[in-house]
């Protein structure tokens, strides 16, 4: 049996935790021993959604550090965080880090794998990396463009990805941004995310109605300057203005760095049409209960949100970026629109003003089936942990 380990650098809310979540549940622990280290003990996800069988090892006080940016000791002095964080970009920026991480791992792990997986961007691959394991693989989830969770310290990273047999991305366009910075091309797989589709129709069965207004939007999602959700409310505003949202009603789940500025937007702009309801450890029943399914993300590497509306059978009408192409089939179960505010407020208007062609999207959206290819990425997956001849999903 292989002994594996996955390495996350927290459980916070996001698409990460969700697709990590899925993946250990669908790989066979007949086959493999798994074992998952998680850096930094903070969020909510992972615990109590996985298989017992699975062991959870938590990092040190080191790794609270990791994604603390230093403007959060602007609202909060916290005296030993503060050194652990300068004390990791000086690592970080002289190189340093792989003597405190070869350190920390001797602490922390007390068994030798056969395959070590760094599943999430960034610290994740440095840690996995500086260490023994004979095979390492690492995942990619962000976008390498504009969102490139490694552009402060691309030293390092074109360093560290020399270690790695393997370097799985969730999309093409993924694995085309990374391969712009690092050159790897002959050791990047795409392997679309894993979606646990019965567990979302089963959570989506609690729908829950956010209003009584004819049109119910629904979006998911960090609330991060990448995700555009201030332009969304702007285009409330002006849809609102022009009496053309008196049947509309916006409902967003989620939290983030954002939170604090989208709720005094909402405030100036005086959109009482518009909730915030925070993460939800079930957001599906939200968008079970909704009409269709927003999505204003500038970037977005993959589009978990996308699928798992689509899968709850909503359409979708999103921006134009690197995952909306591959997911929504334009015009059929959803709407893709300009990646800008105008954009936005165009493909709003036209479901706004055309109740039929939501009615056209809902009936399309019944066909989407995402389960050949969950089928074809956990092979794929376990072929590749196996060591064996596979090919491009």
């Amino acid at each position: 049996m292989k002994k594996v380990l996955f390495v996350v650098t927290d459980r916070k809310m996001g698409g990460v935790s969700i697709v990590l979540e899925d993946i250990l549940n669908h790989l066979s622990l007949t086959k493999y021993k798994i074992d998952l280290l998680i850096l930094n003990n903070e969020g909510e996800r992972i615990e109590n959604k996985i298989d017992k069988k699975i062991k959870i090892i938590y990092g040190g006080a080191f790794f609270k550090a990791i994604d603390t940016p230093i403007s959060y000791f602007k609202k909060k002095f916290d005296l030993k965080l503060l050194i652990n964080k300068l004390k990791l970009i000086f690592l970080l920026k002289t190189g340093l880090i792989k003597n405190k991480l070869f350190k920390e791992r001797k602490k922390i792990l007390k068994t030798n794998y056969d395959i070590e997986i760094a599943f999430s961007d960034g610290f994740s691959a440095i840690f996995t990396a500086v260490g023994d394991t004979p095979r390492k693989i690492h995942w990619l989830h962000a976008t390498y463009t504009e969102n490139d969770p490694t552009r402060r310290y691309r030293n390092i990273f074109k360093k560290t990805y020399n270690a790695f047999e393997k370097i799985v991305a969730v999309s093409k366009q993924t694995a085309e941004d990374f391969n712009a910075h690092y050159k790897m091309k002959d050791k990047i797989l795409v392997i679309p995310n894993i979606i646990d589709d019965t567990k979302i129709k089963k959570f989506g069965k609690e729908k829950i109605k956010p209003s009584d207004k004819k049109i119910n939007f629904i979006s998911v999602g960090r609330l991060a300057k990448e995700k555009g959700y201030d332009r969304l409310l702007k285009v409330i505003a002006k849809l609102k203005r022009e009496g053309l949202f008196e049947d509309g009603f916006m409902t967003i789940v989620g939290d983030g760095p954002e939170r604090e500025n989208l709720f005094n937007l909402k405030k100036e702009l005086n959109l009482n049409c518009v909730k915030f309801v925070g993460n939800q450890t079930n957001p599906y029943k939200y968008v079970a209960g909704s009409d269709v399914y927003v999505s204003s993300a500038v970037h977005e590497s993959f589009g978990l949100v996308l699928v798992e509306a689509l899968i709850l059978h909503k359409p979708v009408l999103a921006t134009s970026n690197e995952a909306t192409e591959t997911i929504i089939d334009n015009m059929q179960n959803g709407l893709i629109v300009e990646n800008s505010e105008n954009g936005l407020y165009e493909g709003m208007k036209k479901l706004l003003t055309n109740h039929n062609l939501i009615k056209k999207f809902k009936d399309k959206a019944l066909d989407y089936d995402y389960s050949k290819k969950n089928k074809n990425s956990i092979k794929t997956i376990e072929n590749m942990l196996d060591d064996k001849i596979y090919k491009q999903v």
